[in-house]
């Protein structure tokens, strides 16, 4: 490699450094600031052409050596190195140099493209530092219009706006369930904190950023595979399968039929795999919710309300937001599949008959598939449940609508619908399993499309685990960004335990240890109960003056199980750990009561609100069953247990609270034929019948050939 080359190529490697470290300098504390990097562009090469050469020297002052300045900001003029200019002699060599250079620039052709693949090198390993600094998200996102690379005084302008909420968040969902604290402007401006990338949520993705050796042959190869355990020859017939079905399938494995004469519909979320059975339509049809059929859901949310309010706050709501509910295509069949479901699942529980029924009769059937996923989890066997739950979310990605979008405002599933409320089911048990794979790059990126569906109501409670994935996966700066929203902000309830413990490890990670004492500061103020429980028992704390004082409600002891589950998942290191205990002991040492007091403490409502059982969060309650943490479900108390039913396919359904909104609210009995319930009762006390019959023929057979105590021992 010629001296050029090296000179050029040891400047680039400089340059990127410097870029790398403008770019960390961002993330410093603004009291703390480090000092510039300088002027970057002076490491670039200085092989310039003789025209610029001689504008340079036209342009330079009298005393060569006179040194010169960059402008750089004024904060940054007094730090900034300076740069002296050379000599006359040394530019004229270096102009004589340069011309002799422009005669080997055919000699040092090949040099420069060895250069160029040495850069890519570097710039990927900077990349990957990239991502582990802050985390997949970043590197997903090439362009600049992200709120991730805003400048400091946007930071500055934002943590101004809400300076307020370092305070006690003043506001309960328990006192109204109508969010009329949240208005419309709120959920537009917080789109921008759910998916606006569908590509974010194929693990492919995730394992290419990770992994710069996989090719897309090797990628391909995985997509073949089987997802399910499937013999040759059910193979072999699945493949002649495909030869009648037109549009499924394709070269990308995206491409299904999915309308009238066999049109094409795009997937987004899954790829076909080998072992599912072609077909001509899909399970679903997405539309589009009536005002009546929305009036009726507000009026099920708001039943003190006027109809005429509530009419008018869903056509404000209606122009910037769409509400979409999934539909059976085929409504006999579905009640037949959903009849056949209950009956071997609630009426007469089988394993082996749901097996059947998604192996042989009705493969697409989604409650069927999370059931049967579910039960070979508990026999130990994981082998078959990555498949069966991609499947499910193929049935749903099949009938959604093309250019889809999960921003909050081009798509909400509204949470009284069965059929939405499997989509929600389907989604949290997929995060699951990528969480368990390792990927949870990918796992964040679902937990915000899963919020997106209903981010006011958050019927599964993503507030109280989407922290733990987007902790794993390094995205600190997002995390600070949206505990500055009122998406976080607006209710006590939004504000959670381990949300809040994630941005004060964010500001922690990222050096602002100032900022991480405000934010926990403001946890403990409100969470007071479960900060408590969380230092006393998990940090072996001691707090002897509040004992009489602090009052742990059944809500506080729930979800500081929630969080002490993964507490030691997210607080690895000893230095992170200490500082989290220091601070809480110096919180609770100096603890007043009138600090912390508020009118939420002791407040009184007349009746419930429908997203409360008990005063517990009905959305934590989902949440810790469908975790099934041990720890988390012994922790709910056993009245709800008694007096609700659970079902696993369906855990804690709204309920009506009126005949009128008997029709507004679906369950599962929504969708069960009366009369092919009977049948299948009777078909099932049948076949016991003959079995109890073929059992006692059998005894009095076995009886009549060994009357008189002739038994034979063979």
């Amino acid at each position: 490699m010629s001296s050029r080359a090296l000179r050029k190529q040891q400047n680039d490697e400089a340059l990127l450094e410097a870029l790398l470290d403008s770019s960390t300098a961002k993330q410093k504390s603004k009291k703390t600031a480090s000092k510039p990097v300088g002027n970057i562009f002076a490491l670039m090469d200085q092989t310039e052409d003789d025209e610029e050469v001689l504008e340079e020297d036209n342009e330079a002052e009298a005393d060569d050596n006179e040194p010169i300045e960059e402008e750089i900001g004024k904060e940054e003029i007094a730090d900034s190195p300076k740069i002296q200019l050379q000599s006359k002699k040394s530019r004229k060599k270096k102009n004589k140099k340069n011309k002799k250079n422009k005669t080997l620039q055919k000699d040092t052709a090949t040099d420069d493209a060895s250069d160029e693949e040495e850069l890519d090198k570097i710039i990927k390993q900077f990349q990957k530092e990239d991502i582990k600094k802050f985390g997949l998200a970043r590197a997903y996102n090439s362009d600049e219009e992200d709120f991730m690379t805003a400048s400091e005084n946007e930071f500055e302008d934002e943590e101004e706006k809400y300076r307020e909420f370092y305070d006690r968040i003043e506001n309960s969902l328990q006192e109204s369930c109508s969010f009329e604290k949240f208005n419309i402007k709120n959920l537009i401006g917080c789109s921008k904190f759910f998916n606006n990338d569908l590509r974010k949520l194929d693990p492919h993705t995730e394992y290419k950023l990770l992994f710069d050796d996989i090719s897309a042959k090797s990628l391909d190869d995985i997509d073949s595979v089987s997802s399910t355990s499937i013999s040759p020859q059910q193979l072999k017939q699945i493949q002649r399968l495909k030869r009648l079905v037109r549009n499924w399938g394709g070269k990308d494995r995206r491409t299904v039929p999915n309308g009238p004469g066999g049109a094409a519909h795009r997937l987004v979320l899954t790829k076909i795999r080998d072992d599912w059975i072609p077909s001509q339509r899909g399970e679903f049809k997405m539309n589009l919710l009536t005002k009546k059929e929305i009036v009726d859901w507000h009026l099920w949310i708001r039943p003190s309300d006027w109809k005429e309010v509530v009419e008018e706050d869903v056509d404000k709501m209606s122009k910037h937001v769409n509400f979409y509910k999934f539909d059976a295509l085929n409504p006999d069949l579905m009640k037949k599949e959903m009849t056949e479901f209950y009956v071997s699942v609630i009426l007469h529980p089988d394993h082996e008959a749901l097996i059947n029924l998604i192996s042989s009769r009705y493969p697409y059937m989604v409650p069927g598939l999370l059931q049967v996923a579910l039960i070979t989890i508990r026999q130990g066997d994981r082998s078959n449940t990555n498949g069966l739950l991609q499947r499910a979310v193929f049935v749903f990605d099949r009938a959604l609508k093309a250019n889809i979008r999960f921003d909050s405002l081009k798509c909400q599933l509204p949470y009284i619908y069965f059929f939405n409320r499997q989509f929600y089911l389907t989604i949290f048990r997929y995060i699951q399993a990528l969480g368990q794979r390792g990927a949870v790059g990918t796992a964040s990126e679902w937990c915000k499309l899963l919020w997106s569906l209903s981010p006011l109501e958050d019927p599964l409670g993503c507030r109280y685990f989407i922290d733990h994935y987007l902790l794993l996966n390094e995205e600190h700066q997002y995390i600070i960004e949206l505990s500055k929203s009122s998406l976080v902000n607006t209710y006590r309830e939004w504000y959670t335990l381990g949300f809040g413990l994630a941005v004060t490890l964010s500001y922690f990670k990222l050096g602002e240890l100032e900022k991480a004492r405000k934010e926990l500061f403001k946890c403990v103020k409100n969470n007071l109960g479960s900060s408590a429980l969380l230092f006393t028992e998990k940090l072996r704390g001691s707090i002897p003056q509040m004992d009489g004082d602090l009052i742990k409600s059944e809500s506080d002891i729930l979800e500081y199980r929630a969080y002490a589950t993964r507490f030691l998942l997210l607080w690895k290191s000893s230095d992170e750990i200490n500082f989290l205990h220091d601070e809480l002991n110096k919180i609770f040492s100096t603890y007043k009561k009138e600090t912390f007091s508020n009118d939420l403490d002791n407040l009184s409502v007349e009746g419930e609100s429908l997203f409360f059982i008990d005063r517990l969060p009905i959305n934590l309650l989902r949440f810790a069953i469908l975790s099934e943490e041990s720890s988390l479900m012994g922790a709910i108390p056993e009245r709800i247990w008694s007096e609700h039913e659970f079902y696993e396919f369906d855990v804690l359904p709204p309920q009506s609270t009126s005949r009128e909104t008997d029709d507004t609210i679906e369950t599962i009995k929504s969708f069960i034929n009366e009369s092919e319930m009977v049948n299948s009762q009777m078909q099932v006390l049948q076949d016991q019948d003959i079995l109890q019959r073929i059992q006692q023929l059998s005894l009095e057979q076995y009886l009549n050939e060994n009357e008189g105590g002739n038994f034979d021992t063979e």
